[in-house]
C-alpha cells in the first residue's frame, strides 16, 4: 500500500511537475514575505509595548516622587523602604532604586539594570521647601522593568504566526495542486499524448478535452491545436499537389525536351556538358554519352563561322553577368562534316540566389528557312511565269532610277508594253495558252535587250516594263520600233491556230523634271493610251505640250479624285421635279435624280466633267451603286419622318446592267424596306438595245419585284420602236433635242407626236425633256404628253 501510495505521488509529481515548481516557489516567495511582513508587525508591536511600559513607568514615578522628597526630608527611612516596596508591587517595576545626594541608596527587588533586556526611567527627588519656597534635589529614583517576558511572549506569537501561516500555505498549495491537475494538469498530458501520438502524413482526429466545452485558456489551446492539424492537413495536401505538380512539370520538361525540334544542350557552371536532346545529338551528331562532361566548345566549335576562343568568350560573358546572349545566326560544321546555318542563343541557369548553376545553349537550325526566305526574296521581286521582274521590283528600279535623274542628272526612259490580242487569245484559247504565249513573248523581248543597263519587267497581266539607262537612252526608239516589228511578224500558234499579237508601247523620259517615280508611270502609261487610241500596233510618247496626251492625263487625274470621293462619300444628290399635266391623275411627286461631285476643296463638279472618265475607265457601275444606296436611304428617311414619299427617277449606265448591280439593288431594297413602286430606273436606249438580252432579264427582274422604268434619250439614238416592244418599260422620255425646237420646227413636232403615240399604244406615259419656255409647254399639252421637266419649272437644287 505504501508502495501503491508512493507511485501514485510519483505520478502526481511527473503529471504536475510544473505546478509542484510552481507552488514551491509561491511557498518560498510567500514565506520570506510572512516573515517580513511578521517580523514587522512584530516590531511595531514591540515598539507599541516599550512605548506603553515607559509610559507606566513615568506615570508611577511622578506620582511617587513627591512623597518620596517627603520621606527623604523628614528622613524616615521606614516610609522610604515601604514607598519603594510598594511601587515594586504594582508589577509595573521590576526593581526600584532611590539613590541620595549624599551616596544613601535605597533598593527594593533584584538589581537587572545590568540587564539588556531591561527598561529603566529615572526621576528627580525635588523638595519644595516652605519657607524658601526653592527645590531642593534630595536624590533621583530609578525605576526598571524586565522586557525578556516581552520579548518572549512576543517570539512565542511569532511562532504561532508562522505555524499557522505555513499549515494554511500547505493546505492552499494542496487544493491548488488538486485544482491544477483537475482543471489543467490532466488536460496538458491528453494534450502531450495527443501530439505524440500525431502523425504529420496521416493526421488523426480533432483534439478534444474530457470535459464541457468552455471558452477558456485551455479550449483556445485546443482550438490552436486544431486549426495547426487543419493547417496541417492543408499544407500536407497543398505539398501533395505541389509534388504531382513538379513531377507533372518535371516529365512535361523532360517530354518537351524530347520532342522539341531546337537542340538543346546544358552544361555546368564551367561549361561541361550534361544533356544533350534528340535534336542536338542529331543536329549535333554526339550521342549525350560520348559528349557529357566534355567541355561545350569541343562538340560545338567542329568548324565553320564560330570559334572556341569566341564561343567560349561569350559563355563567359553570359555567367559573369548571369545576362542571356540573344539569338545570332552562324553557319557551323558538325561531326560528320555537314555544314548548316543556325541561330543561337546562350542563356545562364541560375539559382534561387541568383548565382549560376550551369548554362544552356539553345540551336535553332535556320538552313531550310533561310533558303526559303530566300526563294521568297526573290519570288517576291520576280513574276512566277515568266521569271522576270515583277511590278514591285520594277517600281523599286523606277524610284531609284528617278533619284539618279534629279539628283544626279542621270535620265532614263521608261517603256510601256501593252500586248493589243492578249485577252482574245485568254478567252478563245484558255488561260494554258495565255500563259505560254506571255512565257513566248518575253523569250522575244529578252532576246531584243541588248544592254546589261536595261531592266525588263512584267507589270501585270499582258503589260510589260522595259527601264533604259546608261548608253541605250539614244537607242530607245529604235528598240521600240523593233519590238513593234519583231511582235508583227510574230505568230502565236495555238492547237493548229495561229493568233497574231501586236504591242502599244508608251515612252515617257525621266529627267530632272520629273515629279516622281508614280508621275513617270502614269505619263507612260497615258501614252500607252495614247497609242492604243491612235490605232495599236504604234508608239508614243510623253509630251507635255500634246493636247490630247493632257486630256488623257487630266482624265487619269479625275479618276483617282472619283475613287477618293467613292471611299470619302464626296458625291453629292440633286433632284429636278418631273411635272404631270394632269395633276389629278398623277398626284405622286416625281424627281429625277442628278449627282454631283464634291472635290477636295469643296467645289461642286457637274456630271458632264467626270462621267465620261468614269465610264471610259469603268467606273459607272460603282458610281451607280452609290447613288441607288443612298437614294434608297433618302426614301427610307422620308418613310421614317412620316413625309410624302416621292417616286425618285435613278440613270443607270450601261455598264451596271449586269447581275452584280441586280443583286445590290435588290439587297438595298430588303436593308431599307423602301416600297418599290417609289423607284424607277432610267436606262438610255443606247445602253439598253447594246446588251438587250441583258437588259432585257435586269429590266424584268426589278418590275416584278414592283421597280418602274423609263427609256431616256429616245430619238437620239437608234430610235427604233421595233425595241420598245421587247424592252418592257413603263416611262418614255422623249430627248431634249427634239423638243426645244417644237415650236418652230414642224419635223420635231410631228416627231414628238410619233413618239408620244406609240408610247401609248404600248401602255407607256411619256415624258418631255428640256421644257424651257411655256410656249413649248403647252404645245406638249396639245400633243398629249403626260409628263414635263426642264428650267421651265426649276434648276436642280440639292436633294436634302
Amino acid at each position: 500500500m505504501i508502495l501503491s501510495f508512493k507511485t501514485r505521488v510519483k505520478r502526481l509529481y511527473s503529471a504536475n511537475r510544473l505546478a509542484w515548481r510552481l507552488v514551491a516557489a509561491v511557498c518560498a516567495v510567500g514565506l520570506v514575505v510572512t516573515v517580513f511582513l511578521t517580523l514587522v508587525l512584530l516590531q511595531v508591536e514591540y515598539n507599541r509595548g516599550l512605548e506603553k511600559a515607559r509610559a507606566d513607568l513615568r506615570t508611577l514615578g511622578k506620582s511617587a516622587a513627591p512623597q518620596l522628597a517627603s520621606n527623604l526630608w523628614l528622613v524616615n527611612t521606614e516610609a522610604v523602604h515601604g514607598q519603594l516596596h510598594s511601587l515594586r508591587q504594582t508589577r509595573v517595576v521590576d526593581f526600584v532604586q532611590l539613590i541620595e545626594n549624599d551616596g544613601q541608596i535605597y533598593t527594593s527587588g533584584f538589581d537587572i539594570q545590568k540587564d539588556h533586556n531591561t527598561l529603566t526611567e529615572v526621576f528627580p527627588i525635588v523638595y519644595l521647601h516652605p519657607l524658601t519656597n526653592k527645590n531642593v534635589n534630595l536624590g533621583q529614583l530609578s525605576l526598571t522593568v524586565s522586557l525578556r517576558d516581552f520579548k518572549n511572549q512576543l517570539f512565542d506569537q511569532f511562532l504561532r504566526l508562522l505555524l499557522l501561516e505555513g499549515l494554511g500555505m500547505f493546505a492552499a498549495a494542496l487544493c491548488f495542486l488538486i485544482l491544477y491537475h483537475r482543471l489543467i494538469a490532466r488536460h496538458l498530458g491528453h494534450i502531450a499524448e495527443y501530439t505524440s501520438q500525431l502523425n504529420y502524413n496521416l493526421l488523426a482526429a480533432p483534439l478534444r478535452l474530457f470535459r464541457p466545452t468552455q471558452e477558456d485558456e485551455l479550449q483556445t489551446l485546443v482550438n490552436a491545436f486544431n486549426q495547426m492539424r487543419v493547417n496541417l492537413q492543408r499544407g500536407v495536401k497543398e505539398r501533395e499537389e505541389a509534388q504531382r505538380a513538379l513531377y507533372v512539370e518535371k516529365e512535361l520538361a523532360e517530354i518537351t525536351l524530347i520532342s522539341i525540334t531546337d537542340a538543346i544542350i546544358t552544361t555546368t557552371p564551367d561549361f561541361k556538358v550534361k544533356l544533350l536532346n534528340p535534336a542536338a545529338e542529331k543536329l549535333l551528331c554526339w550521342t549525350q554519352f560520348e559528349a557529357r562532361d566534355l567541355c561545350i566548345s569541343e562538340i560545338i566549335c567542329q568548324g565553320g563561322e564560330l570559334s572556341a576562343d569566341v564561343f567560349l568568350s561569350m559563355l563567359h560573358h553570359a555567367r559573369e553577368r548571369n545576362k542571356a546572349i540573344a539569338r545570332q545566326t552562324v553557319a557551323m560544321v558538325n561531326r560528320r562534316g555537314e555544314q548548316f546555318t543556325v541561330e543561337y542563343a546562350i542563356a545562364p541557369i541560375g539559382d534561387q540566389d541568383g548565382q549560376v548553376e550551369g548554362m544552356v545553349l539553345v540551336l535553332h537550325d535556320v538552313t531550310e528557312s533561310q533558303a526559303l526566305t530566300e526563294k521568297l526574296a526573290y519570288q517576291a521581286d520576280h513574276d512566277y511565269l515568266t521569271g522576270l521582274t515583277n511590278r514591285r521590283g520594277f517600281e523599286r528600279a523606277l524610284i531609284a532610277a528617278h533619284k539618279a535623274a534629279t539628283e544626279m542628272n542621270q535620265p532614263h526612259i521608261l517603256m510601256l508594253l501593252d500586248l493589243d490580242q492578249f485577252k482574245l487569245v485568254n478567252d478563245t484559247c484558255g488561260h494554258l495558252a495565255g500563259d505560254e504565249l506571255l512565257r513566248l513573248v518575253t523569250n522575244l523581248l529578252q532576246g531584243l535587250m541588248s544592254s546589261a543597263d536595261s531592266l525588263l519587267g512584267r507589270l501585270g497581266g499582258d503589260e510589260f516594263g522595259i527601264l533604259i539607262s546608261g548608253e541605250q537612252l539614244n537607242e530607245a526608239q529604235t528598240l521600240a520600233e523593233r519590238i513593234l516589228h519583231a511582235l508583227a511578224q510574230f505568230r502565236f500558234v495555238w492547237q493548229g491556230r495561229p493568233h497574231g499579237v501586236t504591242v502599244s508601247i508608251g515612252l515617257v523620259t525621266i529627267d530632272a523634271h520629273c515629279v516622281s517615280a508614280q508621275e513617270a508611270m502614269s505619263q507612260a502609261d497615258i501614252a500607252c493610251f495614247a497609242a492604243k487610241d491612235a490605232g495599236r500596233n504604234r508608239l508614243s510618247w510623253y509630251s507635255r505640250d500634246d493636247t490630247d496626251v493632257q486630256d488623257r492625263h487630266n482624265e487619269l487625274q479625275l479618276l483617282a479624285t472619283l475613287k477618293e470621293a467613292i471611299e470619302e462619300n464626296r458625291f453629292q444628290l440633286y433632284y429636278q421635279k418631273i411635272e404631270p399635266f394632269d395633276r389629278e391623275l398623277h398626284q405622286l411627286p416625281h424627281y429625277e435624280i442628278l449627282l454631283r461631285l464634291v472635290d477636295a476643296t469643296g467645289r461642286i463638279i457637274p456630271p458632264g466633267a467626270f462621267i465620261p472618265a468614269a465610264e471610259r475607265y469603268d467606273m459607272m457601275a460603282l458610281i451607280d451603286c452609290w447613288v441607288v444606296e443612298h437614294s434608297l436611304q433618302y426614301l427610307a428617311q422620308c418613310k421614317a419622318a412620316g413625309r410624302a414619299l416621292p417616286q425618285l427617277a435613278i440613270n443607270l449606265s450601261g455598264k451596271s446592267l449586269n447581275k452584280k448591280t441586280l443583286i445590290f439593288i435588290l439587297q438595298q431594297l430588303d436593308l431599307t424596306g423602301v416600297s418599290p413602286i417609289n423607284v424607277c430606273f432610267e436606262i438610255t436606249e443606247t445602253a439598253a438595245i447594246s446588251n438587250l438580252k441583258e437588259s432585257s432579264m435586269f429590266i424584268e427582274t426589278l418590275r416584278a419585284r414592283g421597280c418602274m422604268f423609263s427609256l431616256d434619250d429616245f430619238g437620239s439614238g437608234f430610235s427604233s420602236f421595233n425595241y420598245l416592244k421587247t424592252l418592257p418599260v413603263d416611262y418614255l422620255k422623249i430627248d431634249g433635242s427634239l423638243v426645244t425646237d417644237i415650236v418652230e420646227d414642224k419635223v420635231s413636232r410631228q416627231m414628238v407626236i410619233a413618239v408620244n403615240e406609240i408610247a401609248h399604244s404600248l401602255g407607256c406615259k411619256t415624258i418631255a425633256e428640256f421644257v424651257e419656255t411655256e410656249a413649248i409647254l403647252q404645245v406638249l399639252e396639245e400633243i398629249g404628253v403626260d409628263f414635263a421637266q426642264g428650267y421651265h419649272f426649276g434648276k436642280p437644287a440639292p436633294l436634302l
